[in-house]
């Protein structure tokens, strides 16, 4: 989403505390006309350019090509950037490999990290834009350095990247995001939980995160050097079906019907217990996908949705987890960029198939209130993004309807 880069904001309360506390990302070279981004906002610079400040602390994406006009899929370089209050990331503009790269000394970085908190820089600084602050806080929910550390490349730069089954052909990644400003409520006004809005207030103790101790990378693995160049990312491998012997029939077929024991066994293997860890896998994936254009990013991101609607017994003894998962798709879905959803990628329309099997698995009356009412407010979302009732895109299918026109010619054939 491009939007004005302005240098002076109004003096407000945030604003104030973000100028003591809030973090700053300088760049240093940056070549005139280039694409800069971070999280949901993204710019074609102008010469003076060298950075933004009042950053949130906290998770960012950070992303960048040598030309905003040429900005298509296959030139685009980002990196997850995680900040502490009053961090100063340091990047400089490589003009050969056309990306942002860390100085190579330390001391050069600590020092130009100095200027910048001492406001040396501050007249070439643009201000971060706060109003899609609370957007991307709900679309990070769940991801934690930890998870980021694991999942990320080696050298952490995350690059454009094709489906593999198609590099000839245009890109098939979406444009960059114009998600709207929604602060709606998900679970109402007695509502413990915002859709789209951070629990400023909220205990973090009574806010599940995602895994903190992830399993790491495998030492001395010599594939993983050769990874570096391609910003390979380390996503979990989705368990497969496991037929135990002696099974029965209808033992084979609940293993078919029903993922829950896959689901059960990448929350044990590769988040050491923690739930909430595949739903910030989940979200990685999904920026990965958008803001990165990472193909990879899309096929995790189809795979863990796929993954966690497809478990049936499993919400009945996760309802917390299948309350945030509903939460989280509802943020996926509500700021993706129009075009996401007639896009070639997601054209068998999987987004469509998820949200109903999600709302037949949690919706029932035996289901938490919390839960209900999160999928009373996916429900209205689905509406309103595919102009359909979750009823009715239940119909879209090899037994859907043919529409016709009177004269008897085809309109739409969902099939």
């Amino acid at each position: 989403m491009q939007v004005p880069l302005a240098n002076k904001m109004e003096r407000t309360e945030e604003v104030q505390h973000l100028t003591e506390h809030g973090c700053s990302v300088l760049c240093l070279g940056c070549p005139e006309g280039m694409l800069f981004g971070i999280d949901y906002a993204a710019w074609s610079v102008g010469p003076s350019f060298m950075g933004i400040k009042l950053v949130p602390p906290g998770l960012h994406y950070v992303y960048c090509s040598a030309s905003a006009a040429e900005d298509i899929g296959i030139s685009r370089t980002g990196f997850f950037l995680y900040m502490k209050p009053r961090d100063v990331a340091v990047f400089r503009w490589d003009p050969e490999n056309e990306e942002l790269a860390r100085p190579d000394s330390h001391d050069e970085e600590a020092r130009y990290a100095d200027g910048v908190r001492g406001f040396d820089f501050d007249q070439n600084l643009g201000p971060y834009p706060l109003e899609l602050s609370a957007q991307w806080q709900e679309l990070t929910r769940h991801a934690t350095p930890e998870l980021v550390g694991r999942i990320e490349p080696v050298s952490k730069a995350i690059r454009s990247k094709r489906a593999e089954y198609d590099a000839s052909s245009e890109a098939l990644l979406p444009k960059p995001p114009e998600p709207e400003i929604h602060l709606d409520s998900m679970d109402g006004a007695d509502g413990d939980e915002v859709m789209l809005m951070a629990d400023v207030d909220a205990n973090p103790e009574e806010v599940p995160k995602s895994g903190s101790a992830p399993p790491q990378r495998p030492a001395g693995d010599s594939n993983l050097e050769s990874n570096a160049s391609s910003g390979c990312l380390f996503f979990s491998s989705l368990p497969r079906r496991r037929k135990k012997a002696a099974s029965t029939a209808v033992e084979t077929t609940q293993l078919y019907m029903d993922r829950s024991a896959q689901l059960e066994e990448m929350i044990q293997k590769d988040y050491a217990g923690n739930e909430f860890g595949v739903l910030g896998e989940l979200q990685l994936a999904y920026i990965a996908f958008l803001l990165g254009q990472n193909y990879d990013g899309f096929e995790q991101w189809r795979a863990l949705l796929q993954l966690l609607c497809g478990c049936e017994s499993a919400v009945e003894r996760r309802t917390e987890l299948y309350a945030e998962l509903c939460r989280c798709f509802f943020a996926q879905l509500n700021q993706a960029p129009a075009d996401l959803f007639g896009d070639d990628l997601t054209k068998d329309n999987f987004m469509g198939t998820c949200a109903l099997q999600l709302l037949e698995l949690c919706d029932s009356e035996a289901s938490p209130q919390k839960l209900r009412r999160r999928c009373g407010k996916l429900r209205e979302l689905v509406l309103e993004k595919f102009g359909l009732s979750a009823e009715d895109l239940g119909l879209l299918g090899e037994d859907a309807p043919l529409i016709v026109e009177e004269d008897g010619t085809d309109l739409v054939g969902w099939g």
